[in-house]
């Protein structure tokens, strides 16, 4: 669906005290299998994109089971989830769902975080959606 035209990508985040935030991201696009690359431009909205999204941009999607993230180790594993992982993650969406407000034991980017957002502290709520414009 992303392949066919122009696409904007949209992330609607809250945390556990219940502050939400969101973030766009103009020319959102996916890469054709299986490699499935993250295309984004910089994000714009009050989530924050300094370390958030847009980090992982340029990244193929990665998980247990095919290592695509380029560093040593499998992101996917240690960070709990499928993700378009840069040297693992400063956006987590598809993390291990934890209690949200904590802080994942071990590994903290495990978690569902955002870290523009909380850091490394888990999300309640995590939304991506995508529309045509």
């Amino acid at each position: 669906m992303v392949s066919r035209g122009k696409t904007e990508l949209r992330l609607d985040l809250t945390a556990a005290d219940g502050t939400s935030v969101y973030e766009t991201f103009q020319n959102f696009k996916l890469g054709e299998m299986p490699y499935y690359t993250l295309h984004i431009d910089t994000g714009v909205g009050t989530a924050g994109d300094g370390f958030g999204l847009s980090y992982h941009n340029g990244r193929k999607f990665s998980t247990f089971d095919m290592d695509r993230d380029g560093v040593g180790i499998n992101c996917a594993i240690e960070d709990h989830g499928g993700w378009w992982y840069n040297f693992c993650a400063h956006a987590n969406l598809n993390g291990e769902y934890v209690t949200p407000g904590s802080i994942r034991p071990g590994r903290s980017e495990g978690g569902m975080t955002y870290s523009a957002f909380k850091g490394t502290e888990s999300l309640k709520v995590s939304k991506m959606m995508f529309r045509r414009i």
